[in-house]
């Protein structure tokens, strides 16, 4: 698919898209208890059910497409149900090593650290694992010990995307369950979970993809179905990071609020607990007076694509310096001009230049990527008033 757009203004009302991160734990939570809601039609999103199907099924072969996240979650769970899986991805998924929990899981054997992996053994009642390559095997330990009744996890600093341990955390708790984390030491014990009877809300990382074409092109936008923000930092904090870079950005009446400035201020911020927001405060870095610093991302290099270099040259093609330089990106914030990119099969680098281009106009090739976590993407800005046209 190829997109051209012209320069636009973005403004109005619109649904946030469904949060990926929230959805892919509920498909899990139906291994634990009831799940009753709905379930966008992302690509990872349709990994993880499809997942959690195989593994009722007794499946020896699972197939998680192009889903980190769904990887990562499952692989705990197959060792504490005792089971001799062989796992797959596509080619994106395949070059990102699963060495950090193959480390942890003393008692499994794995025939590689890479897909595809054959994966048996069982799981002991306390796990120490290194918190730098992802969260998301914290994650997936979570549910494990849910499976066994209960179980530690030390983990190892430092921890990268903290945040998304205290969202499974909190997912967990307010379904009844007892999790406590003291320091690094997370502690489980399980129980009887009450039903999922909600709807997930949205994502406030995709959603910023919207807010700041909004932003950068003198518009106004408010986007619903996004959950309250809780006072730890995580995605939701983007709201805030967007107010101190000169936006009106703020919570109000279950919608999130934003209104453009006129002119916008660089920053300097540390991303170790989310890193995938650089993508988007790269795009409004971009029309940014001064210079930006995004620190402690190097866990952007093993993502959907090398998102430090394809940020860089994402930005590149829209005429914005940038550059790394130990674990940091800078970026130097002027007026972009049209630009094309080539799609790097990574969505949020697709949804980067598409911000960057309603500003200026570009071309966008292989935007079917966004279908990983937002198949509704290019209608929506379009809806929004982006001059689009889709080849």
């Amino acid at each position: 698919m190829e997109i051209d757009i012209e320069k636009s203004i973005i403004h109005g009302r619109i649904q946030a898209p469904q949060s990926k991160s929230l959805a892919i734990r509920v498909a899990f939570l139906s291994l634990l208890t009831e799940v009753n809601t709905d379930f966008w039609n992302s690509n990872d999103i349709i990994a993880a059910i499809n997942a959690v199907k195989a593994i009722r099924r007794g499946d020896n072969y699972i197939y998680v497409g192009g889903s980190a996240t769904t990887l990562r979650i499952l692989i705990p769970i197959v060792v504490a149900l005792k089971r001799k899986v062989t796992i797959d991805g596509d080619e994106t998924l395949r070059k990102r090593p699963i060495s950090a929990i193959r480390k942890a899981l003393k008692k499994a054997s794995f025939s590689s650290d890479f897909l595809p992996v054959t994966i048996y053994g069982e799981l002991e009642r306390e796990t120490k694992i290194e918190g730098w390559e992802s969260s998301q095997y914290i994650t997936g330990l979570i549910y494990a010990y849910h499976l066994l009744g209960e179980g530690i996890i030390d983990i190892i600093p430092p921890i990268s995307s903290l945040s998304y341990i205290h969202m499974t955390i909190d997912l967990f708790n307010k379904l009844g369950s007892k999790i406590e984390m003291e320091g690094n030491t997370i502690y489980i014990k399980s129980s009887k979970l009450s039903c999922y009877n909600t709807k997930i809300p949205g994502d406030y990382l995709l959603s910023s993809f919207y807010a700041i074409a909004s932003l950068i092109t003198s518009g106004r936008i408010e986007i619903e179905n996004l959950y309250s923000p809780p006072n730890y930092f995580g995605d939701h904090s983007i709201m805030e990071i967007l107010g101190r870079m000169g936006a009106k950005s703020y919570y109000y009446d279950n919608k999130w609020i934003v209104e453009s400035s006129k002119e916008y201020y660089p920053i300097e911020i540390d991303l170790n607990d989310s890193p995938d927001m650089a993508i988007s405060i790269s795009a409004l870095s971009a029309v940014s007076k001064g210079t930006s610093i995004l620190r402690n991302i190097d866990r952007l290099k093993i993502k959907e694509s090398n998102r430090v270099q394809t940020i860089i040259e994402t930005l590149k093609a829209f005429n914005i310096k940038s550059s790394y330089s130990d674990g940091n990106i800078l970026i130097f914030g002027s007026k972009p001009s049209r630009g094309k990119v080539v799609c790097p099969n990574d969505h949020r680098i697709a949804m980067l230049a598409a911000d960057l281009a309603t500003y200026s106009g570009g071309e966008i090739l292989n935007a079917e990527c966004v279908n990983k976590s937002n198949p509704n993407f290019w209608e929506d800005l379009k809806l929004l008033g982006g001059k689009i046209s889709i080849k």
